[in-house]
């Protein structure tokens, strides 16, 4: 079997937007692969180590018959193309596929932003997350330990809060972004189905691994989405893509993808925009969200697989 035969194998977790992103890019695009659920806390022990430590981490094979550890889910999918040529998941027009490159990062840069603010910062999210991030690792872990081991890692994930820029000031800004993203969203999907046509690009990928927690893991954030069916029944159709059969034909041209991502294009550049300038001083000193009390006893780190350093795409 050759080096590009054999299957791709990925680390990553079921609370990774950037796992699901890849899983179900890797689906459509009919490449053999195999998922192995975990984190770093626990690699496998016969993989390399990648230098940065994300999820997911993808394990290919070389033509030497070694194995490169590889991170960050946009170069991964970029390589993907340089080494699979069917099905692909970019434009061909290069003004079409500059678009793909725009909203595949607001939705890898902006949207988890989100994703993180609704994981953590209301009360009935953080406790719906803390025991999953646990059994999505260590399913086997009683349930003592694991009410342990879900307490601080709450604790330490809302406490990193800031570091996607969540506080008091912020919240409402993010959440606002949001809905106004679903409703974005959700008229762009009736064009032909997808951000760029009757075939999904890497940017619906990337929305969608943002919204396979948004829309179904966080309870706030997923009691939004079921406002919009159509966006909620479309995580589902993304999930698995391995049946359509795309064509050239299926992509917009220039002129069509400009008037359907207009409003989309918008929002992103509304978003993201105001986020890359410095903090102005009112931000840097305002109140983060009020703290949660740790139920936890002291002890070593948990082995969290969710958190911002963890995640990015």
């Amino acid at each position: 079997m050759s080096a590009q035969d054999q299957p791709l194998r990925l680390l990553g977790a079921p609370g990774s937007p950037y796992t699901r992103k890849m899983l179900a890019l890797l689906r459509y695009r009919r490449i053999p692969h195999a998922i192995i659920w975990g984190g770093h806390q626990s690699p496998p022990p016969d993989l390399p180590t990648p230098k940065v430590k994300l999820l997911p981490t993808c394990y290919f094979p070389t033509a030497d018959g070694d194995v490169e550890a590889m991170v960050d889910s946009t170069p991964i999918i970029r390589r993907l193309e340089r080494e699979h040529r069917e099905r692909s998941a970019l434009p061909d027009d290069p003004i079409v596929s500059f678009l793909n490159d725009l909203i595949e990062d607001y939705a890898d840069e902006w949207l988890t932003k989100a994703m993180f603010h609704y994981r953590w910062a209301h009360k009935p999210d953080r406790e719906n997350a803390g025991p999953l991030l646990i059994f999505w690792s260590l399913p086997l872990l009683p349930a003592a330990e694991a009410a342990n081991w879900s307490a601080m890692i709450t604790k330490r994930q809302f406490d990193r809060l800031y570091v996607v820029g969540s506080n008091d000031v912020t919240a409402q800004t993010i959440e606002r972004s949001y809905e106004r993203f679903l409703a974005v969203l959700d008229d762009v999907l009736q064009h032909k189905g997808f951000a760029l046509g009757a075939r999904p690009a890497a940017a619906d990928f990337a929305i969608y691994g943002q919204l396979t927690q948004l829309g179904l893991v966080e309870p706030t954030a997923a009691a939004l989405t079921a406002r919009y069916p159509r966006v909620r029944a479309w995580i589902d159709r993304m999930e698995d893509l391995s049946g359509l059969e795309p064509s050239a034909a299926d992509w917009m041209s220039r002129d069509e993808a400009l008037h359907a991502c207009a409003p989309l294009l918008g929002k992103s550049g509304a978003s993201t925009h105001p986020s890359s300038l410095p903090t102005p001083p009112p931000l840097r000193r305002a109140k983060r969200i009020s703290k949660p009390p740790s139920t936890a006893r002291p002890g070593p780190s948990p082995p969290s697989l969710i958190k911002p350093s963890a995640c990015t795409g």
